[in-house]
C-alpha cells in the first residue's frame, strides 16, 4: 500500500477513521462474489444447514418463543 496514503490515514481522527472503515466495508460488501469463502466456512455452513433441516420440527416459531421467554 502507498506509504503516503497510510500516513494520511494515520492523521485522521477516530471518527474519520470509522467513516473510512464504513466506506471501505460497504465497497467490499457491494460485491460479495468478489470475496472468496474459505472451504472451512463452507463446511461449517453446510453442517448447520443439515442440522437445521434435521431439527426443524423441534424448533418453535418466533412468536411462540417471544411469548415464552420475553
Amino acid at each position: 500500500m502507498d506509504t503516503v496514503l497510510i500516513q494520511k490515514i494515520d492523521k485522521l481522527n477516530r471518527q474519520e477513521k470509522l467513516v473510512l472503515m464504513e466506506v471501505l466495508w460497504n465497497s467490499i460488501a457491494s460485491e460479495p462474489d468478489g470475496v472468496p469463502l474459505p472451504d472451512h466456512h463452507t463446511s461449517v455452513l453446510d453442517e448447520r444447514l443439515k442440522t437445521l433441516d434435521e431439527d426443524f420440527e423441534k424448533g418453535e416459531s418466533w412468536d411462540v418463543f417471544i411469548k415464552k421467554y420475553i
